[in-house]
């Protein structure tokens, strides 16, 4: 550790934050990480791997979508035979003037009984009929 204190600030910052990924950097501070190997019970809950990072500019918005596969809520063994989606979240941050629009969506396999929807999804799911995709979405802005 003394080592690393000697370094120049920048690099010391790489190694914590890119490197052993143990702190972020918010507002020129090092912020502790939570040490998800401690909690690996809710990595079902909360894993997620980025797959679409896209920009888009409609009226003078600027807008960045955001895709995300989570880890199943079902693990289905012929999912991926039946060509049924992972679970996955999409994120928009829409820009406006002194503003930052936030547009979140879920989607989840469930079984029927645990979805909370007044009708069926159009997506079809082969021999898992007893499931449907539960959609969950929300706004708000800063």
């Amino acid at each position: 550790m003394d080592i690393i204190q000697k370094l120049p600030d920048d690099i010391i910052v790489y190694i914590y934050t890119i490197i052993l990924k143990k702190y972020r950097l918010q507002d020129g501070k090092l912020i502790k990480r939570i040490n998800i190997e401690k909690y690996k019970f809710l990595e079902k809950f909360i894993y997620r791997k980025m797959v679409i990072f896209s920009k888009h500019n409609y009226d003078n918005k600027i807008t960045y979508e955001i895709k995300y596969y989570l880890n199943n809520l079902n693990q289905l063994p012929d999912r991926k035979d039946l060509f049924i989606d992972d679970d996955m979240m999409y994120v928009y941050l829409t820009f406006e003037e002194n503003t930052i629009k936030y547009y979140i969506q879920r989607f989840q396999l469930k079984k029927i009984e645990d979805i909370i929807t007044t009708k069926p999804s159009i997506y079809h799911k082969g021999d898992y009929e007893d499931y449907d995709w539960e959609v969950f979405s929300y706004t708000y802005e800063i």
